[in-house]
């Protein structure tokens, strides 16, 4: 048995059209919607049971929450973007623990995207998965899988030792993570001025002052180290928002559970 999760909170037709593709005996969609976009999606297939959440609903919070969902033994899909028939086949029919999406994209997204990983990996002690387009958790994981609490960090963050991980190549581009971008550069920012103002600061004290006293250089440099180690601090955080998005998210508010008619 397969079981895929499915959060549709944009691309309604592209979903519905994925889903259609797909009418296995061997495959239950377990598909969150937000309200708003309910009355679109429209599928006649008895392999397929939609939730209904509220409006305000995040694609990570859904996940989470169709993750306690009555799963049958089996592999756990989660697809955050509709697939082809062929990327769906290649990712459900490897013979790994894991099995990813693996988008392909130009050097300078390679090196930056490297850079954020090496980042995180030696602050945060953990690696991030890529591309988090679909994930394909196999049989041996259910039980682990199927009782987590944030299904949504499991596959985006990378803590599996010693499984066999297999990528499935598209030139399709991959879904981006959920954050909030300003926030995240406030919180870059604010501490970067804090760094300039810092270095400004000291050396015009250390210029203007005279005489120039030991303790008030001691002063200065204990100051700029601060800066200093507060930017980085922050840097380092807002590396690890860009590389997995927000760490967290809580589970969506079913509002109402539907199933498909003639289920």
């Amino acid at each position: 048995m397969i079981n895929v999760i499915v959060p549709i909170v944009e691309d309604v037709e592209g979903f519905c059209k994925f889903i259609e593709s797909q009418k296995s005996k061997d495959v239950q969609f377990f598909v969150g919607v937000k309200s708003g976009l309910k009355d679109r999606l429209v599928l006649e297939q008895k392999n397929v049971e939609i939730h209904v959440y509220a409006n305000t609903s995040k694609k990570e919070e859904i996940i989470n929450s169709l993750n306690s969902c009555k799963l049958k033994k089996g592999k756990i899909v989660v697809v955050r973007r509709p697939l082809e028939p062929d990327e769906f086949h290649n990712l459900t029919n490897m013979n790994k623990d894991i099995t990813i999406i693996s988008s392909r994209h130009n050097n300078f997204l390679s090196k930056l995207k490297r850079f954020y990983g090496w980042i995180v990996r030696r602050f945060f002690a953990f690696t991030y998965i890529e591309d988090i387009s679909a994930i394909c958790f196999d049989e041996d994981l259910f039980e682990l899988l199927s009782c987590c609490q944030d299904l949504s960090m499991a596959t985006r963050i990378n803590r599996y030792v010693g499984l066999d991980i297999g990528h499935v190549d598209t030139q399709r581009e991959m879904v981006k993570r959920e954050y909030n971008k300003i926030r995240n550069l406030l919180l870059l920012l604010l501490p970067s001025l804090f760094l300039v103002g810092s270095i400004v600061g000291a050396v015009l004290i250390c210029v203007l002052i005279k005489p120039l006293y030991a303790l008030t250089v001691v002063a200065s440099i204990f100051w700029m180290s601060i800066a200093l180690i507060t930017w980085f601090v922050c840097f380092v955080n807002f590396a690890r928002t860009v590389a997995v998005g927000d760490l967290r998210f809580e589970r969506a508010e079913e509002i109402k559970e539907e199933k498909i008619k003639g289920e």
